[in-house]
């Protein structure tokens, strides 16, 4: 009798453990963006959804080699490519996340078609497909229409992904991030007054995605792995606006639906 009282209470804990416990998740998400640090607009959920079990991948379709910086010193071309992939990999490995997976097209010429056998727009449709085909996702981020600062890159990223999914009826969930006017003011102070930010009405991010404030430190390590693009007093300004405004939650749409939600797999 003693013994069945004593597991009796051992299920009990258990049940009450996990009806308080947050959901594990187990799924696959997918990330593709354009640079080597495109990441980062999404970079507090991708860190939370590998913190709890999903396998999160992040493609890359260029190779970032046109980015130079007169602070870094390093020439554009091969050395930075070589140099940007290091700091991608940095990025993924301080998020928690898979290895990247480089398309290693050419940076600012995914839209070049005058040439019948470039490697274009088509080819980061082409390696989307078959990363979908290998892993299986049930989500999917990339580049909302308006590219975050209106980058053509960005663009042409998010139209060919969205031309992948909207091509089969997988049920494969994608989603844009993207920036309220009242996010993006803050932000729109630090970036460079020719390229600023565009903004979403609220009523067109109904997905809302919670991140904790280690989720967020992991966030602004991964960033700073990007050392070729930004000054350490350029990352500590970013961290600090792009807090200010998420403000804990980074918002979404999903790409054919209006639905209200709080977590991308459901």
């Amino acid at each position: 009798m003693r013994l069945f009282t004593i597991l009796a209470s051992l299920l009990l804990a258990a049940i009450l453990f996990a009806q308080q416990a947050p959901p594990l998740h187990l799924g696959v998400l997918l990330a593709v963006f354009a640079h080597p640090d495109d990441e980062v607009f999404a970079g507090p959920t991708l860190t939370r959804y590998a913190r709890e079990g999903v396998h999160v991948y992040l493609a890359i379709a260029t190779k970032g080699e046109k980015g130079a910086t007169d602070f870094a010193k390093i020439p554009a071309g091969e050395p930075l490519a070589t140099a940007r992939r290091a700091e991608a990999t940095c990025a993924c490995q301080r998020l928690g996340i898979e290895a990247p997976i480089f398309f290693n097209l050419s940076d600012g010429e995914l839209g070049a078609i005058t040439n019948p056998l470039a490697k274009n727009i088509h080819a980061v449709a082409d390696n989307t497909q078959k990363l979908i085909d290998q892993i299986h996702p049930e989500v999917m981020i990339t580049w909302g229409p308006d590219g975050g600062y209106g980058h053509p890159d960005h663009r042409l990223v998010s139209d060919a992904v969205t031309q992948v999914v909207q091509s089969q009826n997988s049920g494969i969930k994608l989603y844009y991030p993207g920036l309220t006017p009242a996010q993006a003011k803050p932000l729109n102070t630090i970036w460079p007054a020719s390229l600023p930010f565009h903004t979403t009405d609220p009523a067109y991010l109904p997905v809302t995605v919670s991140y904790t404030p280690k989720d967020f430190e992991n966030f602004k390590r991964a960033f700073e792995c990007h050392k070729s693009q930004y000054t350490s007093e350029t990352f500590q300004a970013l961290e600090k606006v792009m807090d200010e405004g998420w403000h804990g939650s980074v918002s979404f749409r999903e790409w054919n639906s209006a639905r209200v939600a709080s977590d991308l797999f459901r």
